[in-house]
């Protein structure tokens, strides 16, 4: 080190060419590797989100599907015609997506229902590429024959 106290220049330190830090071509490619690694895992991520968020919203439908009808059997008279059918098969469309929905009434004892009780059974099946979404959504009630109870008129 040179230093000049009375003059106008002063001469610095130059660092050694040995002492020099930075990042090297080899550090920087293999970060910019990691980094892709992970970014291709968390775009797969998000495919896989997609996909399974488009399968509830059709298995919620599904639901909401069985349960309109099962509150039209509820206003449906008990031995009107579409309460005496044992089962139907039927294609619904609902926001452009296909369900299968199958309608099932019990009024024997073979499945439990008797001449006073039906159990009526509706099964809503999505037609979907996700295979986890087309597992039927099921709703069961059981609707008894209107009845004259022993205090009527008391």
């Amino acid at each position: 080190m040179i230093a000049d106290t009375k003059g106008p220049c002063t001469v610095v330190d130059r660092p050694d060419k040995n002492n020099e830090k930075g990042f090297t071509l080899l550090d920087t490619s293999i970060v910019l590797i990691v980094m892709m690694v992970v970014t291709l895992a968390t775009g797969s991520l998000f495919v896989y989100a997609v996909n399974y968020n488009s399968g509830s919203g059709d298995r919620s439908a599904a639901l909401a599907i069985a349960q309109q009808r099962l509150e039209r059997l509820r206003r449906t008279p008990y031995t009107a015609a579409p309460m005496t059918t044992a089962s139907t098969t039927e294609t619904v469309t609902n926001a452009n997506r296909t369900y299968t929905v199958v309608t099932t009434i019990c009024s024997t004892s073979d499945c439990g229902g008797s001449a006073t009780l039906k159990i009526i059974t509706i099964q809503v099946t999505p037609q979907s590429t996700n295979q986890w979404a087309n597992i039927p959504a099921t709703v069961i009630s059981e609707r008894a024959a209107p009845s004259i109870g022993p205090y009527e008129g008391v």
